[in-house]
Order: structure tokens, then C-alpha cells, then sequence
């Protein structure tokens, strides 16, 4: 059985493609549903990269569905 990822800590795989892919919770819905910021990159190291960037853009950030901030900003 796979380890779980601490709550938060977004989630890594491998398609089968073989690049990488990789998503956070950067925010809920108003019915508790998280909402995901997706990203892809070639290599592991490189998403691990982006995921982390991602996580301090969007650290302290109270995100909802009817926020009018996009993913960009």
C-alpha cells in the first residue's frame, strides 16, 4: 500500500506518457470541495520545482469558487 501525502501537500505521478503531473489544493468550494491547481513537467525534480513555487504563491491565499483572482495573478 502507497504512503498518503500529508493533507495539503498536493499529489506526484508519472503518466504514461512519461512526463510528470502533479496538483495542490489551492482552495475550497463552499461545499467543503477542494479546488486543484494542475501542473505537468518532464522530470520529477522539475515538478517538484513548480509544485513548491506554486505552494508559497498560494500560501496564506482564502481562495473560493467565487473569488475573481485566476490562477495567473
Amino acid at each position: 500500500m502507497a504512503k498518503r501525502r500529508p493533507s495539503g501537500d498536493g499529489m506526484v505521478r508519472k503518466r504514461e506518457d512519461g512526463r510528470w503531473e502533479g496538483r495542490i489544493v489551492i482552495g475550497h468550494k463552499e461545499n467543503g470541495a477542494p479546488i486543484f491547481h494542475y501542473l505537468s513537467a518532464r522530470t520529477q525534480k522539475e515538478l517538484l520545482e513548480k509544485l513548491h513555487r506554486c505552494m508559497e504563491e498560494y500560501d496564506g491565499a482564502e481562495l473560493t469558487e467565487d473569488c475573481r483572482m485566476t490562477l495567473g495573478e
